[in-house]
């Protein structure tokens, strides 16, 4: 009998047990993870750098107002301090971004592992709950574990081979909690053009998705990164969050930093300038060639097409085109490389101040599993961090009262 079992050893998680255990070092906490070792997703986060939180981050950065109560208790400041309590200094970059001052997500991890240890925390690898029951008010997972509280931050579907693998809501569904309908979130875009010839291309790029009607309904600035299936890049990842089951067409802004006029100022000059210049050649001055190359089919024009050659219509259209490339998404790269899940376990069926249930006394959630996301940036982390710290303070301090 443990008084308080954390089913997931991921960001989420740890942070509920160390709180837990900080609100009450008399109390048994146990974490239980199904990999060999805790928080080997935390590994992978911020290209193995652990992107911490981010300084701008508050109730507006997520997709529900759900958050703002854990938010406003634990915000990114907040974050900062409770690593720093754990031995982990970090530092901000011009983005607002906070990374571990090591620069490397071992680091996080490492803090978090010794505190479990120094504080007496257990932890149970290797082992996967299927099933969890509660009696009198006493929960038991597998017939084998009892304990008083139980917290499940067991994350959501994406990136299953680091231990995301949507076990836990069919432990939260065994006790009539509701699931929205769950989709791979800061997840690639496959497209139907055929972008083979541009693959490891990098441009910066302001990202649209749009309905079939021409209504925008996500929105993003950065780097876009061309793949033999589609696009990625942070930017085309932070829009992935609004595709769900909308058919929708992806618009690139190849020169964000050109007006339009500008782009066709610049090919005209070149045309005054060297008339028997290639057009292909001639936009090597403002992006990649082979960004050029696929400019240059959109438009309809020939590969060899000189600046001579060119009429005002098709310089015109040249400029359209740049501020403005269309491709056809048919879907994303799924689960298996998704960062975070877009939806969960429904957010109204807990108290959000608490974190516990309203259908279950004693039972808590913490981290992805809830209706919570945001974008690249630290956001999703943040959260993490914050509910899984509310969390583990609601459960110790429910059994010390």
């Amino acid at each position: 009998m443990y008084d308080i079992v954390v089913i997931g050893g991921g960001a989420s998680g740890l942070a509920a047990a160390i709180s837990a255990k900080k609100a009450c070092g008399k109390l048994s906490v146990l974490i239980i993870e199904a990999l060999p070792k805790v928080g080997k997703k935390i590994l992978a986060t911020g290209n193995g750098r652990c992107n911490i939180t981010n300084l701008n981050a508050d109730q507006r950065s997520y997709n529900t107002k759900a958050v703002s109560s854990v938010m406003n208790s634990f915000p990114p400041a907040k974050i900062i301090d409770f690593f720093s309590s754990i031995g982990l200094e970090c530092v901000a970059d011009d983005e607002s971004r906070v990374y571990p001052m090591s620069n490397t997500a071992a680091s996080v991890l490492d803090c978090l592992r010794f505190e479990a240890e120094n504080l007496g925390i257990e932890v149970l690898t290797d082992t996967k709950v299927n099933s969890v029951i509660n009696k009198g008010g006493v929960f038991e997972t597998d017939g084998k574990i009892k304990c008083r509280k139980l917290i499940v931050s067991s994350g959501g579907k994406s990136s299953p081979s680091q231990g995301s693998d949507g076990s836990g809501y069919g432990l939260l569904k065994a006790f009539g909690h509701r699931m929205t309908p769950l989709y791979p979130g800061l997840v690639q875009l496959t497209v139907k053009e055929n972008l083979k010839t541009l693959k490891g291309v990098r441009v910066k790029a302001d990202v649209s998705l749009r309905l079939k009607n021409g209504k925008e309904i996500s929105h993003s600035s950065g780097e876009v990164l061309f793949a033999d299936y589609g696009l990625s890049g942070i930017a085309v990842m932070d829009v992935s969050r609004s595709l769900m089951d909308n058919d929708c067409r992806c618009f690139l802004n190849i020169l964000p930093d050109l007006k339009k006029e500008k782009v066709y100022d610049f090919i005209a000059r070149a045309a005054e300038r060297n008339p028997r210049q290639l057009l292909e050649d001639a936009l090597c001055g403002i992006m990649p060639r082979k960004v050029g190359y696929l400019i240059i089919k959109n438009a309809g024009l020939r590969q060899d097409i000189t600046l001579k050659e060119l009429r005002k219509t098709d310089i015109v259209l040249l400029a359209d085109i740049l501020k403005n490339c269309e491709f056809t998404v048919t879907g994303t790269k799924g689960f298996d490389n998704a960062q975070i899940t877009i939806g969960g376990v429904c957010n109204d069926e807990f108290d959000m101040k608490t974190l516990e249930s309203k259908k279950i006394p004693g039972l808590y959630c913490a981290g992805e599993i809830l209706d919570v996301d945001a974008p690249c940036g630290g956001f999703n982390l943040q959260w993490a961090w914050a509910s899984g710290i509310v969390a583990g303070k609601s459960a110790a301090n429910s059994l010390t009262r």
